[in-house]
Order: structure tokens, then sequence, then C-alpha cells
């Protein structure tokens, strides 16, 4: 990844950002927008209201990804420097996010070992029912299931293969309810988080319709973005 600013008008920012792979792209993406937004510190300060443009680009896909922000807060340091914190909007234009998916799916589609093609999300998840869970995170999704890794040393003991599993979050369009079992696990290992692998049931159509509204991100969570995960009876009485 590399990136680099300019300043093309007055009152504006733009900062040019290169992603060797379409999926690392996507997936800052989601990050950025699921944040909501960005605390920066720099030399100077800006005027609350400076538009900041960041453009993401992969060398596959011609057309960049755009995310709008906007000045919100500036706050002097001690140093001399300042707190330039930048809220997000994820724009209208969505020449390029397509191309950056087209991409991805192309991309994905020889590989033998998955069904569906999937989009690569950074979405962070908690487990609400158990007490001191570590945090989960989203990492891929598909039509026919989700990857997720597990901030913690080892998986917890209700992640194993068989187990039940939800997944539920909210979004322009309503609740989605995702439900499956843990099809595969892996331990990870000194500098790998422990991962897992759900595989989704039959699914409601207004379900179906939701999820792939997600995965062309056309309708996505308000930010900050969050999720909730359940497994065993849990998952099951939650159900839809």
């Amino acid at each position: 990844m590399s990136q680099s600013a300019t300043n093309r008008a007055l009152g504006e920012v733009r900062l040019k950002v290169a992603y060797k792979k379409p999926e690392a792209l996507l997936s800052e993406y989601t990050r950025s927008i699921g944040r909501g937004g960005v605390t920066l510190q720099t030399q100077k300060g800006l005027p609350v209201g400076t538009r900041f443009v960041f453009e993401m680009h992969n060398p596959g896909v011609a057309t960049p990804v755009e995310v709008v922000g906007e000045v919100v807060r500036v706050t002097p340091q001690p140093n001399g420097r300042f707190m330039i914190t930048v809220k997000y909007d994820p724009g209208q234009d969505r020449g390029g996010l397509d191309a950056v998916l087209q991409r991805i799916f192309d991309l994905q589609e020889f590989e033998k070992l998955r069904r569906y093609p999937r989009v690569p999300l950074h979405l962070p998840a908690m487990e609400e029912e158990t007490p001191f869970a570590p945090p989960f995170f989203v990492r891929d999704l598909s039509r026919g299931g989700v990857g997720l890794e597990v901030e913690a040393p080892a998986l917890p003991t209700s992640v194993k293969v068989g187990m039940p599993f939800l997944l539920e979050m909210d979004l322009t369009l309503g609740t989605l309810m995702l439900h499956g079992e843990v099809a595969w696990t892996s331990a990870g290992g000194p500098e790998v988080l422990p991962t897992f692998g759900v595989t989704f049931g039959t699914l409601r159509p207004d379900t179906s319709e939701r999820l792939e509204k997600l995965l062309s991100l056309e309708s996505m969570p308000p930010p900050p973005w969050r999720a909730r995960v359940c497994f065993g009876m849990d998952a099951v009485m939650r159900m839809p």
C-alpha cells in the first residue's frame, strides 16, 4: 500500500492510496466506512468543513474508489501539531466500487474449493450473551457462509464444528439474521489469530435479499458497524 496527498482546490485535500490486491482495498474501504470517520495528526491545522477525498486505487481497476470526508473537529496539541477528526461519507458514485467488486468476483471465479465468491469485510462482532467473550471479526461474507477470526490466543469452547451459529447485524433495510453451523476451525499460531468458517442454512427470501444488498454494499449498516454472534441453543432460539 502506498499513499500521497495533494491540495487540488481551496478547502479540499485529496489523498491517494494504492493497494496491490482488490481484496485489500475493499477490506480497508469497509473498515473506514464502518468506523464512520478517522482522527489524523497533522503539522498544520485545517478549517472545520474542509473536504477530504480519499482515492483508493488497485492496478487491476481503472476507476478509483472514492471516500469523501469532512473535517468536523480540530484540536491543537502541546507539540504544535493538530488532531483532525474527519467524518466519512461513502459518496454517491459507485463506479469504482462496482468495478472492484467485479474484479474480486472475476479472480475468484475459478476457485474450485468455494461455491460462492467471497466479499472481504472488516466487521467487529460481539457475543453479547457471554460475559468476557473475546471480540470477533467478520473477515469475509458470501451467499453460502461467513468467515470470522477471534481476537484471542485460542478459539472459545463454543466454537466447534457442527455448532449452531447466528450472525445478526442492522442494515438500512432492517435486521439481517444469518443462521447456520460452524463448518471448520483453525487454531491459528504465534502471529495468526484463530479463525473459523460457517455454512449458512436455508435462508428466508427476505433474508437472502438483504444479504445480496450487503454483498453489493448497496445496503450497509449505519456507522459504527457492529454485529452480534451467538452459538448453540442461544443461536437456535434466536433463529428466524
